[in-house]
């Protein structure tokens, strides 16, 4: 008797298996963990992302992972090369040490998108109404649901 128990936990087993391979592919194409979620932008960087859209939009297209670096520097005047990810994070700076992207109002220039975040962050950017500053967030995770 145990060996048919034994049997049917290894078909289980199998299935279950093909099963996560089967839709595997599907689940690392849905999300970009490198992605940026939150955009902030002034009118400067926002009309240098308009003009440069097709071209963003066009790289994240021919990209085998979808993604695009959005480097907005050139128009914005500077060099690009600020510090992102842990180094940026306010907890992990050392004692004494504020960030400066809060309390000086930096704004990045360099931003990564996947296909749908740069689809997202133009129709965010034309529908906004008013002036955009840095107060302005642009969050894609909540306004881009499907």
């Amino acid at each position: 008797m145990p060996s048919f128990r034994f049997r049917d936990a290894y078909k289980t087993v199998a299935a279950l298996a093909a099963a996560m391979l089967l839709l595997a592919p599907a689940a690392a194409g849905a999300a970009c963990l490198i992605c940026d979620e939150v955009v902030e932008l002034d009118g400067v960087r926002a009309k240098c992302f308009r003009q440069d859209y097709e071209k963003f939009l066009s790289t994240a297209r021919s990209a085998e992972t979808s993604n695009a670096e959005v480097d907005l520097s050139a128009c914005a005047g500077d060099d690009g090369r600020e510090r992102r990810g842990l180094d940026r994070m306010p907890g992990l700076l050392p004692p004494g040490g504020e960030s400066t992207a809060r309390n000086q109002r930096e704004l990045r220039s360099v931003y990564i998108f996947d296909e749908a975040g740069l689809v997202c962050l133009k129709r965010l950017l034309d529908g906004h109404e008013g002036t955009i500053d840095p107060s302005v967030r642009f969050d894609l995770v909540e306004n881009c649901k499907p």
